[in-house]
């Protein structure tokens, strides 16, 4: 089941954009709802009206004079009805452009309804409840004035249409788990439906055909040009409660607000994801209440880097929790055994008030462990460095300083695409491309060689461009990445992408190594493929609208034509795949959805699955190309998929790769200078997946730790062919 907080987030994924600069004009929406009719049978709230009051002046000292409040028992306040937070959603959108913010805070109570719509993959939405909520009539699906999240989302959307970025924050959730005991200072912010007259059931497993929608597939998720970013806090995730507590003084607040006013009334240069971190961390470290006050919250959207509220970031590093001698980071993380860490006491020091350095000693799976070393320490996979002195007591997060070197990404050398030859070291091309990997290596600190006897990355040149990919022709036809670079320090960029992409293969790959029969996926994983029909698309030759071919392609496909994907699948212009996902046994995960696509770009999906039911998607479908609408417009070549499957755990960040693993965006793919600058930022996520084969850990044996490895990975691989070798094969 989905709660309110994460079906809103799978429904506004499609709308996520290109981060956006910082903010010129902040206007924010604060809605709180305490009080609802008796005759609904729901418990009022205390915290809500005290929630908008906190966040409204923290974010009036903030400077944000643009301020709208819709709460009951909040002196000037409009009383918060459906009718009048429509209308106040609708507003927003006013008068903003490229570079604005835009702030909505819900606090309230939440619960779910039957989807009117069709587009919940468990039949269901997730409803905010607005002061003037009524019962459902007998039979009915939808409760009378709820705020669905298509609702939200469609507002979301319109504030973003217009360039502005979007910080939606929801202190309101529903649970499909029981309620843990709670002391008589907490209370939880949920609504069960049969309150309000409705008996609802999650609706059967999708049809993996209805992820392939065809009129839909082909643009679902793709961004309007200049659209603004998007992002989302959640009071807690699916298997918890939003909770309000009293913090002491008789009066009442939503835990999630309240902790998050604090930071933000303290502020100082945070980025988005630090400032979730910091809350997280405030969260588990607050024992007034009990361990039954704890929740665990969520974050979802592009703006996780970006600065809040504008401004300049100062740290600028990922950081992860220190407890004791524990760091929340791991294999999964990429640690390695003998990554060296900079200790710091908040999240929100500047990187130089460093309390002491740490090396990664017996990495598990989501975790690691510290030793104390030296600040000269030098990161060596194969000897750790000596103890020096004792952690930091008041250490609580760790940002990544450095990482050992293992082992190289493997090029052949240059060939000839004619006789599949090495080309002579005194080739032009071949000194120029030996030039260039000493440049990607040295702005990478990823290791590289050149290795004729076996590689990950084939290089053939043709006399005018380069191509790269695990093969790089197809027959007589080249695939792959593509670079007609004249000079090394243009080649290098090209190089640097595929180093980053086949570390991450590599990982991915050690990661999968060993599963047990004692504890295999969770998760009944379908990679499904509906193929084109090949008579609609154009010849070889002829000019290509690859949208208008794909429409008329698919509209051809024979539905009956959907089957699983083998094994090293051909696949060619406008064949379709869809993901998706089912629990095999109770519980929740985090699912990514990793791709490497002919190009080396990585591109991340993810997903939450929760219960063993139902199947969902995992990302959006994708419609194979061969020639694409974008640059670069022919991208055939070898594609590989990764499904990376965590447990969840209680009050620790999700894990979600999406927008953190992309090595393509054009800063990082164009200007060697940037990407020297933010590697170290990068480079903490991707030494957060780290080196499985060291110590012996696998998902299959058992962690240092004593417990089992709860992350899983299985891999997909296939090839994009050439137009021409889809019609070579038709004999035309």
């Amino acid at each position: 089941m989905k709660s309110c907080c994460f079906g809103l987030a799978m429904y506004l994924a499609g709308f996520f954009a290109c981060v956006s600069p910082a903010s010129a004009e902040i206007r924010a929406l604060l809605v709180g709802v305490s009080d609802y009719p008796e005759e609904t049978g729901i418990s009022d709230l205390r915290g809500p009206r005290n929630d908008v009051s906190l966040l409204r002046d923290v974010l009036e000292r903030r400077g944000v004079d643009d301020i709208r409040v819709l709460a009951d028992g909040v002196e000037g306040a409009v009383r918060p009805t459906r009718a009048a937070i429509g209308q106040a959603l609708a507003a927003l959108p006013d008068n903003m452009g490229t570079g604005d913010l835009v702030i909505i805070h819900f606090s309230g109570h939440g619960t779910r309804q039957g989807d009117a719509n069709g587009d919940e993959s468990d039949g269901l939405d997730e409803v905010f409840l607005p002061a003037d909520i009524a019962r459902a009539e007998p039979g009915a699906i939808e409760i009378p004035n709820a705020l669905s999240d298509d609702a939200i989302g469609a507002a979301v959307a319109a504030v973003r249409a217009t360039g502005a970025d979007v910080w939606l924050i929801m202190d309101s959730c529903h649970s499909g788990s029981g309620i843990r005991n709670a002391s008589s200072r907490t209370a939880v912010r949920q609504v069960d439906p049969a309150f309000l007259g409705l008996s609802i059931e999650a609706s059967a497993a999708i049809d993996t055909r209805d992820l392939l929608d065809a009129p839909v597939s082909a643009t679902r998720g793709a961004e309007t040009e200049g659209a603004g970013g998007f992002l989302a806090f959640y009071a807690t995730r699916s298997s918890d409660v939003a909770r309000e507590a009293d913090l002491g003084d008789g009066t009442w607040y939503g835990l999630f607000s309240a902790t998050l006013a604090a930071r933000l009334e303290s502020l100082s240069g945070l980025s988005y994801r630090q400032l979730f971190q910091a809350v997280l961390n405030d969260l588990n470290e607050n024992e007034r209440f009990g361990s039954a006050a704890l929740q665990t919250p969520q974050w979802e959207g592009n703006l996780g880097e970006a600065p809040v509220f504008g401004g300049s970031v100062s740290v600028g590093l990922r950081r992860f929790l220190v407890d004791a001698d524990q760091i929340e980071a791991g294999l999964v993380h990429q640690m390695q055994n003998g990554t060296l860490v900079a200790l710091v006491a908040d999240i929100g020091d500047p990187p130089d008030k460093v309390l002491g350095y740490a090396q990664i000693e017996d990495v598990e799976a989501r975790r690691a462990y510290l030793r104390p070393v030296a600040a000269d320490c030098m990161p060596d996979s194969s000897a750790l460095c000596a103890f020096e002195g004792a952690l930091p007591a008041e250490a609580t997060f760790a940002q990544v300083e450095s990482h050992p070197v293992n082992g190289n990404i493997r090029f052949s050398p240059v060939l000839s695409p004619d006789t599949g030859l090495p080309l002579p070291p005194d080739h032009p091309a071949a000194a120029r491309f030996d030039a260039a990997l000493r440049l990607a290596v040295d702005a990478t600190g990823i290791a590289a060689v050149i290795d004729d006897t076996g590689y990950e990355a084939q290089t053939v040149y043709d006399g005018q461009n380069y191509w790269f990919g695990p093969q790089a022709r197809a027959g007589s036809y080249p695939v792959g990445l593509s670079s007609a670079a004249d000079t090394p320090e243009d080649l290098s960029p090209r190089l640097q992408r595929i180093l980053r992409a086949e570390t991450l293969v590599r990982i991915l790959n050690r990661l999968k190594a060993g599963e047990s029969l004692m504890n295999t996926m969770p998760l009944q994983l379908d990679v499904s493929l509906l193929p084109s029909s090949a008579a609609a698309l154009s010849l070889p030759g002829q000019p290509i609208d690859a949208h208008r071919e794909c429409r008329a392609a698919i509209g051809r496909a024979d539905p009956d034509g959907l089957r699983p994907l083998g094994t090293s699948e051909d696949l060619k212009q406008c064949d379709q795949l869809a993901f998706a996902a089912a629990g095999l046994k109770p519980g929740a995960r985090d699912v990514n959805r990793i791709r490497i696509d002919a190009q080396y770009c990585i591109h991340t999906d993810y997903a939450l699955i929760e219960g063993d039911a139902t199947q969902q998607p995992v990302g959006d479908g994708l419609v194979v190309c061969s020639d694409c609408p974008s640059e670069p417009a022919y991208s055939a070549g070898a594609e590989r998929l990764f499904f990376l499957v965590a447990e969840v755990e209680e009050h620790t960040e999700a894990l979600n790769m999406k927008n953190l693993l992309e090595n393509c965006t054009a800063a990082r793919d164009t200007d060697a200078r940037s990407m020297r600058e933010t590697e170290t930022e990068r480079s903490s996520l991707m030494s957060e997946l780290g080196r499985v084969g060291e110590r012996g850990v696998t998902r299959g044996g058992m962690s240092v730790g004593g417990t089992f490895s709860q992350v899983w990975v299985r891999s997909y691989d296939w090839r994009v062919i050439p137009r021409e070798l889809v019609f070579d094969r038709l004999g035309q």
